[in-house]
C-alpha cells in the first residue's frame, strides 16, 4: 500500500508550466549576456548549446540533487518510483534528465547523418537503387516518428494521467502529492475526454499527412527541378545580387526570406530563433511578435 497520493494531471501540468517559465527566463538572461559580449552571430551559432545547457543545469541543480523543482514546489509534488513510496535512484533521474535534454537532438542528428551517408552512392555500392530508395523512405518515416511519438505520449497522459514527459515514461517516474489534502479525481473525466479528442485529431492528422505526401510526390520532383534552374540563375547574378540577399543575422544568403512588420528581411529560421528570446527587430529594435512574421513566398 502506497503512503502518498498520486498526483492529478492538472497539478502535473501546472508544475511543468511553472518550470518552463523559469527555464525560459534563464535562457533569456543568458542569451542577452552572450549577445552583449560576443554579438548576434555567435549567439545564433551557440543558441542550441545554450538552451540545452540551461535545461540540463536547471534539472541537475534540482531533481538530480534530491530537490524539488520550483514548479513541483509551487504545486506540492515530488518525484517517486513506480512503488510510490521512495525517490527514484540518482541513475534513474540522470537517465530521465539526459533523455529529456539530449534525446531529441541526438536522435535527430543520428538520423540526419545516416540519411546523408546513405544518399551517397559510394557507400554500399552493391545496394540496388530501389532498395536504397526504400531504406531512405524508412529513415524519413523514422525521423518523423519523433513528432508522432511525442504527441502520442501527450495523448496517453491526458487519458491516464501519468508521464507528462516521454523521458519520465521511459524511466517510470511518477508524481505524488507532498500533502494529503488534494485527494480528488474531479478532473479525470475531463482530461480523458481531452485525450480522446487529441487521439482522434492525431489519427486524422496522420491520415491527412499521408494522403498529402502521396499526392505531392510528383509536385516535389517538379519544384526541385525548378529550384535547380533558379539556383543557376542566382549564380549568374554576380556579387551585387549576393550582397543584396544577405541575412543580417547569419551573414549568409537568405533562405526562405521572411519579413518583419517594420520591413526588414531575414532568413525565416534566423528571425524565429532570434524571437525566441527577444521580441524585437534585430535592426531597429521595434517590438515584434513571432506571429507577425510574414514568409515571402516566391520572393527569390
Amino acid at each position: 500500500m502506497s503512503v502518498f497520493v498520486e498526483a492529478n494531471p492538472p497539478e502535473i501540468l501546472r508544475a511543468s508550466q511553472k518550470d518552463e517559465s523559469y527555464i525560459n527566463t534563464i535562457k533569456s538572461e543568458l542569451a542577452d549576456i552572450v549577445q552583449r559580449l560576443f554579438g548576434n552571430q555567435t549567439w545564433l551559432k551557440v543558441q542550441w548549446l545554450s538552451d540545452l545547457s540551461c535545461v540540463f543545469l536547471y534539472y541537475t541543480l534540482t531533481t538530480l540533487l534530491d530537490n524539488q523543482t520550483l514548479g513541483e514546489e509551487y504545486v506540492g509534488l515530488i518525484q517517486v518510483n513506480s512503488t510510490l513510496r521512495t525517490l527514484p535512484s540518482k541513475l534513474t533521474r540522470l537517465v530521465a534528465i539526459t533523455l529529456q535534454v539530449l534525446g531529441p537532438r541526438l536522435f535527430s542528428q543520428v538520423i540526419k547523418r545516416l540519411d546523408t551517408w546513405l544518399r551517397n552512392p559510394e557507400h554500399i555500392p552493391d545496394l540496388a537503387p530501389k532498395a536504397r530508395d526504400y531504406i531512405l523512405l524508412l529513415i524519413e518515416l523514422v525521423q518523423s516518428s519523433n513528432f508522432w511519438v511525442g504527441r502520442l505520449n501527450l495523448v496517453l497522459f491526458y487519458m491516464y494521467g501519468k508521464y507528462y514527459r516521454l523521458s519520465q515514461r521511459m524511466a517510470k517516474i511518477h508524481y505524488v502529492f507532498t500533502t494529503d489534502y488534494l485527494k480528488t479525481e474531479n478532473y479525470n473525466p475531463t482530461f480523458k475526454l481531452i485525450g480522446q479528442m487529441a487521439l482522434t485529431h492525431l489519427a486524422l492528422l496522420l491520415l491527412t499527412n499521408s494522403v498529402t505526401k502521396w499526392k505531392n510526390t510528383s509536385t516535389v520532383q517538379q519544384s526541385s527541378a525548378i529550384t535547380t534552374v533558379d539556383s543557376s540563375n542566382e549564380k549568374l547574378g554576380g556579387a551585387t545580387a549576393s550582397s543584396v540577399t544577405k541575412c543580417s543575422l547569419c551573414w549568409d544568403s537568405r533562405k526562405n526570406t521572411a519579413c518583419t512588420p517594420c520591413g526588414h528581411l531575414f532568413c525565416w529560421h534566423c528571425i524565429l530563433q532570434w524571437l525566441q528570446t527577444k521580441h524585437e527587430c534585430p535592426l531597429c529594435r521595434e517590438s515584434v511578435q513571432p506571429s507577425r512574421i510574414v514568409p515571402l513566398l516566391n520572393y527569390e
